[in-house]
């Protein structure tokens, strides 16, 4: 059988963890590279080849966990220098559902898209006032331009207000 892989894998440019079920044990791996395909695990943990693997993973993109079966492809004992690969295990996904499919497979061609951040609708705006006490007729002016009372605090003689409003 041809274990080559056939779509693109995209290393994950942060620490992912997942837990790969290996029968009735559950171990804490790190996801190193990930595709539709497979991934690459980086763990010490012994397997027999022959041993039933389910990975649980978060989706990126998604957000959502899913568990896959899978299996073993092929290991390396120790960190290579030359390529800088950890320790770990390759493996296949054996079934995977269609949406989590397509996700791993736009995830594979394009990482990570950058969202808006933070979204248009979180855009605030804040002011700091130091007046020589709370006076509520300045509040409630401030109040109709959209200005909310965001903290209070006594600063020495003084009372500072700070104030936000979404722009």
């Amino acid at each position: 059988m041809n274990d080559r892989r056939s779509t693109r894998r995209r290393n994950l440019p942060f620490v992912r963890s997942a837990v790969l079920e290996v029968g009735s044990r559950s171990h804490v791996v790190v996801v190193t590279d990930l595709s539709a395909d497979g991934a690459f695990l980086s763990t010490r943990i012994a397997l027999d080849p022959s041993e039933s693997l389910r990975l649980r993973v978060i989706l990126p993109r998604d957000g959502r966990e899913v568990v896959i079966p899978c299996r073993l492809v092929w290991r390396s004992e120790r960190f290579d220098p030359d390529t800088g690969r950890a320790a770990g295990i390759a493996v296949r996904f054996e079934e995977l559902e269609g949406p989590a499919r397509r996700l791993l497979d736009a995830y594979s061609r394009e990482g990570l898209v950058p969202q808006p951040d933070p979204a248009p609708a979180d855009h605030f705006e804040y002011r700091v006032f130091e007046r020589p006490r709370v006076d509520v007729e300045e509040l409630n002016r401030l109040g109709m331009d959209g200005w909310e009372l965001a903290a209070a605090w006594p600063d020495g003689d003084l009372v500072r207000l700070v104030l936000l409003r979404r722009i």
